[in-house]
């Protein structure tokens, strides 16, 4: 019986890279039509793989997919048809500045079905403080097309926490995000300061203030009220979607599905090993041409292993971890097998049990970290 899969596909280019993003990416690029080239061939070098599974969702992400000529994201989707016709859905990120009307119809036409997109914020001079090229006058530009292009399934990224941002500035964002037509799905991230990017020297060195944690946990909360009065529901710690609209791809993420990543830096599941792909463009494309493996990771799951991690992917959904499914999946009992993890959560407050299983309070989901910390 063959099992369904999701397809990743990295596109590692921009027009210039954000402060705050530690993904790997090239700003700009004299090699793209070499790495899309060598991206099929690592497609079709997997054909004995892909003939055996159901491919059901794509997504392209980045980089930034948009940024590359829609030609190219059109020869990587007929690739992977050679493999498939059953995609459920088909994502690409764009960013505002990037998309075009005529890269929208093509990606429409080459099965693409949904969009996501960056805002971040409609403050032009905060955006200006993560060193995002848009403004908010171009996410409208960009957000009329995508409806023009015919698109009905449109995700929008925010970020809660940016530099000097109150609770008022967020508020504007959020009433921004109820007027958009057709806005199926919101992803609101809280802004990361990774090591060594331009944000983490910015802070480091006071030049910008993050609000303080409270703060941006007031954020979260107007966004769940403003989203639910709207018919969303958050069914994952950072993620809301309109009834028949959460994201089927990232849903294999979160249930320990298989998918499989193609192009550098890409992660994949399979058969309860994870891999890693070469972050390095030039050598990635080297390696395909000589044949070679751009495989640099390799990490095999035990049991034990998967079981922790499937409770703490699990626990970011809103329903949880359910008793049952815990059980099919390894013939253990969740409460047996981690029953000093659950019992610490519940006193604290941060995890509710039911008959059906665990997830996470509202105090839980604000504190999530401390929740992930007595599953690793």
């Amino acid at each position: 019986m063959k099992n369904n899969i999701g397809i990743y596909i990295h596109i590692p280019y921009c027009k210039s890279k954000c402060f705050y993003c530690d993904f790997y990416s090239q700003v700009e690029g004299n090699n793209i039509e070499e790495y899309i080239n060598a991206l099929c061939e690592e497609i079709l070098l997997n054909s004995e793989l892909l003939q055996n599974k159901i491919i059901d969702t794509v997504y392209f992400g980045g980089g930034t997919p948009s940024y590359i000529d829609a030609k190219y994201i059109v020869k990587i989707m007929d690739t992977l048809k050679l493999f498939t016709s059953n995609i459920k859905e088909a994502t690409i990120e764009v960013n505002p500045e990037s998309v075009t009307y005529d890269a929208l119809l093509l990606y429409k036409a080459c099965g693409i079905n949904r969009i996501s997109i960056g805002l971040q914020s409609i403050n032009d001079n905060t955006l200006k403080k993560i060193g995002r090229k848009a403004c908010f006058e171009d996410f409208k530009k960009a957000y009329d097309l995508v409806l023009k292009a015919g698109f009905t399934n449109i995700s929008v990224d925010v970020i809660c926490g940016l530099p000097n941002e109150t609770i008022e500035d967020f508020k504007k964002t959020i009433d921004y995000l109820m007027t958009l037509k057709n806005l199926t799905h919101v992803s609101c991230y809280s802004l990361e300061v990774h090591e060594n990017t331009k944000i983490d020297f910015l802070v480091k060195n006071n030049y910008i203030t993050l609000p303080r944690d409270d703060i941006e946990r007031k954020m979260k909360h107007l966004l769940d009220t403003s989203l639910e009065k709207a018919k969303f529901e958050r069914y994952e710690i950072s993620n809301y979607a309109k009834l028949g609209y959460k994201s089927i791809h990232n849903l294999k993420y979160w249930n320990q599905e298989e998918y499989f990543g193609f192009g550098v830096a890409s992660a994949s599941f399979l058969n309860s090993t994870r891999y890693s792909n070469i972050s390095c463009i030039e050598k990635y494309i080297l390696n395909i041409k000589n044949k070679i493996s751009n495989i640099i990771q390799i990490d095999e799951m035990d049991d034990n292993d998967l079981m922790h991690e499937y409770v703490i992917l699990r626990l970011r959904l809103k329903e949880g971890v359910k008793f049952n499914d815990f059980k099919n999946k390894f013939k253990k009992e969740l409460y047996t097998t981690f029953k000093n993890e659950i019992d610490n959560l519940t006193k604290s407050g941060l995890l509710i049990m039911t008959d059906e299983g665990v997830f996470l309070s509202n105090k839980g989901e604000d504190l999530a970290n401390l929740v992930w910390q007595e599953f690793i």
